[in-house]
């Protein structure tokens, strides 16, 4: 593989915002490695933990979230921007959705052409 991501991680980066603010309003409030868990369980692959911490960072920054401290750990919690950020996604989401599709239904059949041209 020429580059050094993955394409499953190049992917997940791209949506790690999205999908960190969409957790937090699923499930409530929680600290950075409980995100890290929920967002392996969806992905199915291990996080970096520099990749998770530098982007609630950034959320943070950008006023996407707001921590605060509970039992000595920082929890993060959505704010009406952060609101605001994934419901301005939505149409983002949808069309990449139809685009997803749109690649999977070309190359499941070009896919299937090739290999049964090879037999």
């Amino acid at each position: 593989m020429p580059y050094k991501e993955t394409p499953k991680m190049m992917i997940i980066r791209g949506l790690l915002q999205v999908i960190v603010v969409y957790i937090l309003c699923k499930y409530g409030d929680m600290y950075g490695y409980q995100i890290k868990l929920h967002i392996e369980k969806l992905h199915k692959k291990k996080i970096p933990h520099g990749v998770m911490y530098t982007t609630l960072k950034r959320m943070v920054k950008n006023g996407l979230l707001s921590p605060y401290t509970k039992e000595g750990k920082t929890f993060y919690k959505v704010t009406p921007d952060g609101r605001d950020f994934l419901r301005n996604h939505l149409y983002i989401l949808d069309n990449v959705d139809e685009i997803i599709r749109e690649i999977l239904g070309y190359c499941s059949v070009a896919f299937e052409k090739q290999d049964l041209g090879k037999e």
